[in-house]
C-alpha cells in the first residue's frame, strides 16, 4: 500500500509539475517569436494558458498533500486537541462534499461540451478536452481529503492526536481551512 502511495504521489508530481513547465515553455517561446522574429503565435498563447491552468488545479492536490495550501489558523492553534481533532474532521468533510460537488459539475459541463460539439474560437480545439481537467482534479483533490480523514479517523482518532502532541504542528490529516 505504501508503495501504491508514494507512485501516486509521485504522479501527482511529475504530472502537475510537468505541465506546468511546458506552458512556461510555450510562454517563452511565444515570447521569442515576437522579439526576434515579430511572429506571435496566437495557438501558443491559448495552450500555454490550458497547460498552467491544468498544471495548477493538478498542483492543489499536491498542496493538500504536503500541507502547504493556504490558511489562517490563529483561532486553531489556541483550540484544545479534542477540538482540533472535531474541526480537522468537518474540514476535512467539507472539503470532500466541495470535491463531490466540483467533480459532478465538472462532468457537466465536459458532457455539455461533448454534447454541443463546442470548439476554441483561436485553434478550434475541442472544449470538452480543455475541461476534463475539472472531473479529473476534482477525484484526485477528493482522494486527498478522503486519506486525511482516514488520518484523522483511524484509532479513533488516537494516532492523529498523538501525532499532534508530538510535532505540536499541522500533521497528517490536518487541513483545516478557516
Amino acid at each position: 500500500m505504501e508503495r501504491l502511495k508514494r507512485a501516486y504521489a509521485a504522479f501527482e508530481d511529475y504530472l502537475s509539475g510537468s505541465l506546468l513547465f511546458i506552458g512556461l515553455c510555450m510562454i517563452m517561446l511565444n515570447v521569442v517569436m515576437r522579439y526576434f522574429w515579430g511572429r506571435p503565435q496566437s495557438l501558443l498563447d491559448e495552450f500555454s494558458l490550458y497547460f498552467i491552468i491544468w498544471g495548477l488545479l493538478l498542483g492543489f492536490c499536491v498542496a493538500l498533500r504536503d500541507n502547504h495550501h493556504i490558511r489562517v489558523d490563529m483561532l486553531y492553534n489556541i483550540l484544545p486537541l479534542r477540538v482540533k481533532w472535531l474541526v480537522s474532521i468537518f474540514s476535512n468533510t467539507l472539503g470532500l462534499a466541495f470535491c463531490i460537488f466540483y467533480t459532478y459539475y465538472g462532468y457537466k459541463l465536459v458532457e455539455s461540451y461533448l454534447n454541443s460539439g463546442q470548439r476554441s474560437a483561436d485553434s478550434q480545439f475541442p472544449l470538452w478536452i480543455v475541461n476534463v481537467i475539472l472531473p479529473v482534479s476534482g477525484l484526485m483533490f477528493a482522494i486527498r481529503f478522503i486519506e486525511k480523514l482516514y488520518q484523522i479517523l483511524k484509532n479513533g482518532g488516537r494516532d492523529w492526536m498523538e501525532e499532534m502532541e508530538k510535532g505540536g504542528g499541522h500533521t497528517g490529516g490536518d487541513s483545516t481551512a478557516f
